[in-house]
């Protein structure tokens, strides 16, 4: 996974506020942020009283999080026990996985029946590949996870949340931070892929 230490968003594209993924979690139980960058939405959910435990590539990148557990690990090797937490998140991150590698670490970690949360860009027309980009590398259709995750997980909901994306993107170019983002050809590929945003929750089979 790599991410920016100095970028607006985090460390990442999150044109979410941490209360829409917070909104899509179960009430109880552990949670994992997977690439929690600068533990913007960790921060949130610890706020909210939640058992949350975030995995970062290199966790001294980025200041401490007050009263937070960050572990050095990346989504394709989580340093975490088999069936150890009932949600996962991945923001803005498995686009810059190995995507066969993190589902099956997300099938590992997670118990029966767990739900992996997935929030991250998407293409409307043909996938893309952005190979220069440190924030965004791989983005395919909406429909384009489900050849990942379809052996070990059930679709339980997909929201297009396309507005957001565009509304940070507006707002980048008009304060002039947009080059903090993405590159101006790397705009204009995925202007050209009309690219969204949603998020996908996702169950782990019993059976999995």
């Amino acid at each position: 996974m790599c991410q920016l230490p100095d970028c607006r968003a985090g460390g990442k594209l999150s044109p979410c506020h941490p209360s829409v993924i917070a909104g899509k979690l179960p009430q109880d139980g552990r949670i994992v942020e997977i690439g929690c960058g600068c533990g913007v939405l960790l921060s949130y959910l610890l706020g909210q009283g939640r058992d949350v435990t975030g995995v970062e590539p290199e966790p001294g990148r980025f200041p401490p999080v007050e009263g937070a557990r960050i572990l050095a690990g990346r989504a394709e090797d989580l340093p975490l026990p088999d069936e150890s937490c009932e949600t996962t998140i991945m923001e803005c991150v498995f686009s810059l996985c190995q995507p066969e590698a993190s589902v099956r670490e997300l099938a590992r970690v997670l118990v029966p029946g767990g739900t992996a949360v997935i929030a991250d860009m998407f293409s409307q027309a043909e996938g893309v590949t952005l190979h220069h980009s440190p924030m965004v590398r791989r983005v395919c259709p909406a429909g384009g996870l489900y050849a990942y995750f379809q052996e070990r997980f059930t679709l339980c909901s997909f929201e297009d949340h396309t507005t957001g994306l565009r509304s940070m993107f507006l707002q980048a170019v008009l304060q002039g931070t947009a080059g903090d983002l993405l590159s101006p050809g790397d705009l204009q590929i995925l202007k050209q892929a009309k690219a969204g945003y949603g998020i996908w929750i996702w169950k782990k089979r019993c059976c999995s």
